[in-house]
This record gives structure tokens, sequence and C-alpha cells, in this order.
């Protein structure tokens, strides 16, 4: 089922967004993470594949260099892992709904949360996905906003998406935990771990490790490593 959260102004460029949760048969084509829940954020006036194509979906992607328009690649020439062809259905599906927020909440209870699918949870409105974010028990995130004072709250939840060992060792220093991009001859930091499912299998699903600074019982950060993974 796909729950259409509401419509909002991207927090990035101030454009039609929308974001969305689908809850049952949720399964992604990236077999990697298991039957989470999936919540995206997308354009809401164009579908995610002509957003890619014409450069709108900086609205929800931001700076993240994966973009085809930010690596200076041709239309729909992307190192993106996300198909935005397959998520026209979805997104389609969402368009037809009426907003509930309700009901996005309640799904956060049903099994872990894969949020950012697609799209920077960033992009949208604090008070919104904040909302969804507490909902959650368990749940994986990636920012590639961390920078932006505006975003430092995140770090709770998120892990700072990086593309080098000096960006790793920068958000660090702001005390996020990272997920680091790396080439297949480049060596782990040693405050990292290779990403479980490429040593053991392990699916997003079952192993949780990406969901930034938990605070333990004495209010002190945990002292979990950052994770690595190579690029695909």
């Amino acid at each position: 089922m796909t729950i259409r959260v509401g419509d909002y102004q991207s927090t990035i460029d101030g454009g039609p967004i929308q974001l969305t949760v689908h809850c049952e048969n949720s399964r992604s084509d990236n077999e990697k993470t298991g039957d989470m829940v999936q919540v995206s954020a997308t354009r809401s006036d164009v579908t995610p594949a002509q957003a890619v194509r014409e450069g709108l979906d900086q609205s929800v992607c931001g700076n993240c260099p994966l973009r085809p328009k930010a690596a200076g690649r041709e239309k729909g020439d992307t190192v993106c892992y996300v198909n935005t062809m397959w998520k026209t259905g979805s997104w389609k599906a969402a368009r037809a709904r009426a907003p509930d927020m309700a009901a996005a909440i309640k799904a956060m209870s049903k099994k872990p949360v894969r949020f950012g699918d697609y799209g920077n949870m960033s992009s949208v409105p604090r008070e919104v996905i904040e909302k969804l974010l507490q909902a959650a028990d368990e749940w994986t995130l990636y920012e590639h906003e961390w920078r932006k004072d505006s975003n430092q709250w995140l770090r709770e939840y998120a892990m700072a998406s990086v593309h080098s060992e000096a960006e790793a060792l920068e958000a660090q220093a702001m005390g996020w935990r990272t997920f680091r991009e790396r080439g297949p001859d480049d060596p782990l930091m040693d405050n990292e771990i290779q990403c479980p499912h490429r040593t053991h299998g392990v699916q997003c699903v079952d192993c949780l490790l990406c969901d930034g600074v938990r605070l333990c019982e004495d209010n002190r950060a945990d002292k979990r490593k950052n994770i690595s993974e190579i690029a695909h």
C-alpha cells in the first residue's frame, strides 16, 4: 500500500514535493535492504524520471554528487542506484490518494523503516519528518546535506553520506556517524567497518547500524563504528 503523507515546499529550493510511505509488499528493487517500510521524497508536479531529466530532482536530492546534473552527465546518465522509471507507478499511486499522516505514523510501528528510499529527508519540513522519525522504532537514514546548520538535529537519526576520507573526517568532527562510499582498492579507515551486507550477506532490515548517533542511557553518544561500502 502506498500512503501519501502530504505535499510540501522543499527546504532546499522551495520546489513542490511530496512525501510517500510504502508499507505493504514494500521490498524495493534493492535486494540489499530487505522488507522495510520505505519513505520517499519526490517532486509532486512531475514524475521522478522527468525530475531527473530536467534537473528538478535538486528539490529532494540537494547536492548529492550522484545526481546526473551535479556530476555533469547527460540527461538520464546517472550513477544513482534508484531506478526512477520503476518509481513512476508508486508516484502515480500516491498522487491519486488523499494525504493521511495518521496512516503513515501507524505504518512506522509495523516494521523497520528505510527513510530516504528516494530523496533527502531534510528536504521535507522538520516538523513533518521529525514526527515520522519519532514514530519509528527502528530505521535507516542517510543525509547528504549534513553540513547545513539547519540539519544538525538529524545527527541523532541519520548517517552523514560522504564520498571521501576528508569528508568523513569533517562530518565526524561535527558529531555525525558516517556512511562512506569508497573505491574497490581503498582501505577502511580505523574507525570504520565494512557494510555487513558485503561481508555476511546481512540485509538492512536485520542490520540497522545506519541509524545515526544513538544516545546511551547516561546520555553519552554511542561508540559504534562508522560504515563504509564499495561504490556500486
